[in-house]
């Protein structure tokens, strides 16, 4: 019995002392650095705090890399990107800064020229970067988002290209509106033919670019080839029956211009014919049958839009014209009263589905939110 009390006691020896060996080691593996501290300040919100720690911990271990690349997104943050992207540029050209560190610098050094608004060394930086690395998507995303803000629209097309290469995603529309907009920059420069060859190439990419009718067509007029710009326009309200309403007042200009401007009527016509629930089109043959004092016809399409579409100002406020053209002020005074009621006087805008911004044209490229297509929809 002593013998097997013995063995039992020697066990529990053994075991306690294993169990104090292995908490002290725990101890010592979790042992806080003054870098770690700096990295638990960050975490905690306290970017001044740990802005302090980091000097500290360089000054003391200046071979502490990680310590120099926080120490600059710190500044970077606090609006101090020029200073930041001394500190990261500083760790390029150290001899003991490894080759995967390197990346890690040349990143973070991309962002401080980003945020100080140096894009041409911004660009420079993130071209070498997606260089060394070529397969790392998240690089090559940033490298295109910086040719998009500098508007080096060809190189953003081929850098999405490549993008597209690794996701194996389809985005012509995108790739479209990169060669209208390479054009307008043409059209800046008087390169009218060069421009409207971008704008043909946006059409194959995309059938549906509204944008790429628009300005091939407004080209065309600017060199007074009105048969050809009449053609585009044309095209564009038969592809785009859903937007045809943006090529009405281009299309009859054109049309006036060229001594045809009865042909309006059958192009609403077949604008309503291909879409039904079109308001603009109703009006605007409305405005026509006014014009041409049909004014039973017009006021029937009037109301036809009204009944689909109440808040529509632009088919109330012409109903009320003619209301009074037809002598029917009574009339013409209750639909008044329903504007006021119903406070549709509101300017008109067209506004991002993804960030809400708001803007009297429809933009191809929110400027708030950097989406593309996203100013789809009308805002009453």
């Amino acid at each position: 019995m002593t013998y097997y009390v013995v063995i039992g006691a020697a066990a529990v020896v053994i075991f306690l002392l294993t169990a104090v060996i292995f908490v002290r080691r725990r101890k010592r593996a979790i042992k806080k650095t003054p870098y770690v501290d700096a990295l638990h300040l960050l975490l905690e919100g306290k970017n001044d705090d740990a802005l302090e720690q980091l000097k500290r911990v360089i000054k003391h271990d200046t071979e502490n890399i990680m310590a120099y690349i926080k120490l600059g997104d710190i500044l970077r943050e606090k609006g101090l990107a020029s200073k930041a992207a001394k500190i990261h540029k500083n760790l390029l050209v150290r001899s003991d800064v490894k080759e995967g560190q390197k990346n890690v610098v040349l990143y973070h050094l991309t962002l401080d020229y980003q945020h100080s608004g140096n894009l041409k060394k911004a660009i420079e930086s993130a071209e070498e970067l997606v260089h060394r690395n070529k397969k790392n998507i998240e690089y090559q995303k940033l490298l295109l988002s910086l040719y998009e803000k500098n508007g080096q629209w060809d190189k953003a097309f081929f850098q999405r290209q490549s993008i597209r290469r690794w996701l194996k995603r389809e985005d012509q529309d995108v790739l479209a509106l990169y060669k209208v907009f390479t054009g307008l920059d043409l059209v800046k420069e008087g390169a009218e033919k060069e421009a409207r060859i971008r704008f043909r190439e946006a059409v194959k990419l995309n059938k549906g670019c509204i944008p790429a009718y628009l300005y091939w067509g407004d080209s065309y007029r600017r060199e007074n080839r009105n048969e050809d710009a009449c053609r585009i326009y044309k095209e564009f309200t038969i592809k785009n029956p859903d937007w045809a309403h943006l090529v009405f007042e281009r299309l009859s200009s054109v049309l006036f211009d060229l001594g045809r401007y009865g042909e309006m009527e059958n192009i609403y016509k077949q604008v309503i014919q291909k879409n039904s629930n079109s308001p603009h089109a109703y009006v605007k043959l409305a405005e026509l049958y006014r014009k041409q004092s049909m004014l039973k016809e017009a006021v029937e399409l009037c109301q036809k839009v009204l009944a689909n579409h109440p808040d529509f100002s632009d088919a109330r406020y012409l109903y009320i014209d003619i209301l009074k053209q037809m002598g029917e002020r009574d009339r013409a005074l209750e639909e008044s009263l329903k504007i006021l009621e119903k406070d549709i006087q509101k300017e008109k805008l067209f506004h991002c589905s993804r960030c809400g911004y708001e803007s009297k044209e429809p933009l191809w490229l929110c400027p708030e939110c950097q989406e593309w297509n996203t100013f789809l929809k009308e805002k009453e």
